[in-house]
């Protein structure tokens, strides 16, 4: 169990740096929270395109510069909407402060994500666009991967529609998508103009489907350290409000990490308002 700063940075410094992959952090308060994006959550997936294309209606000029469906995507995760995006941090004291700041009754945990490289992508890379278009395509949306030849499989009709999702952002993209990128899942470094992701040195893992949309497909187990090496980052219960206070000596609290307006103001009143007994 991780007891302070000090005994948590230890225990991520024994497994250092290898080549070829990068390191990311990720904090569940709840140290049985699953590794799955939210829309995967509630059956929430079942209406994934619903809720895409209504939160878009609803507040249009909020997306007006959000050129690709992975940049609406981001947009949609920082305002607590559900998508087929998972936060990641390059920042293990992030992760660790996630990890501590609510479930102040649950033992929480901080999963150590050692990611291979040629897994990792940017805002604008294919596979990117691929993986997120998925978000517009209705609940039976489904893929046959049982072709061997990349040709067969982009002239399958659900390939088909998803292109044409693919080619209004991107009108050159070609038909050669790859069925393999569909059921993994990669990390995504998306654009630091959001202030949030930048204070929280954010990323995020974009997730693909299991066959068909309603399964998710799965974070590779020897991606997270925590099962496959005797690394131990668990947080007591009892430990977390002192590991909070040890964090926010170093610059890691809510007002830090989430610099927004209406997030300084809660910081605000809870340091000046009035204790009454």
């Amino acid at each position: 169990m991780v007891k302070n700063i000090t005994n948590f940075i230890n225990e991520i410094k024994r497994l250092g740096i290898v080549d070829q992959y990068e390191n990311y952090y990720r904090g569940h308060s709840d140290i049985n929270f699953e590794l799955k994006p939210s829309i995967y959550r509630d059956g929430l997936i079942y209406n994934e395109d619903n809720i895409f294309k209504e939160s878009i209606s609803r507040v249009p000029l909020e997306f007006i510069n959000a050129k690709s469906t992975v940049e609406k995507l981001v947009k949609m995760q920082h305002y607590g909407i559900p998508t087929r995006l998972l936060d990641i941090t390059a920042n293990p004291l992030v992760a660790l402060y996630f990890a501590c700041n609510k479930d102040f009754s649950k033992d929480g945990e901080v999963v150590y994500l050692r990611i291979p490289k040629n897994h990792i992508k940017y805002y604008d890379s294919d596979v990117v666009s691929v993986l997120s278009n998925i978000a517009k395509r209705p609940e039976n949306f489904e893929i046959d991967t049982s072709t061997s030849k990349i040709s067969e499989f982009n002239q399958t009709t659900p390939i088909e529609y998803l292109l044409h999702e693919i080619k209004e952002e991107k009108p050159y993209f070609q038909n050669l998508i790859n069925p393999k990128h569909m059921e993994q899942v990669f990390a995504v470094k998306v654009k630091l103009d959001n202030e949030r992701i930048l204070k929280q040195e954010g990323a995020f893992l974009i997730f693909g489907i299991d066959a068909n949309k309603i399964r998710p497909a799965r974070v590779p187990t020897d991606w997270i350290l925590n099962r496959t090496t005797k690394v131990k980052l668990e947080i007591a219960a009892n430990r977390k409000r002192a590991i909070l206070k040890e964090l926010a000596t170093f610059g890691i609290s809510n007002r830090t990490l989430f610099p927004e307006l209406e997030n300084q103001g809660i910081f605000l009143i809870d340091k000046y308002k009035r204790k009454t007994s």
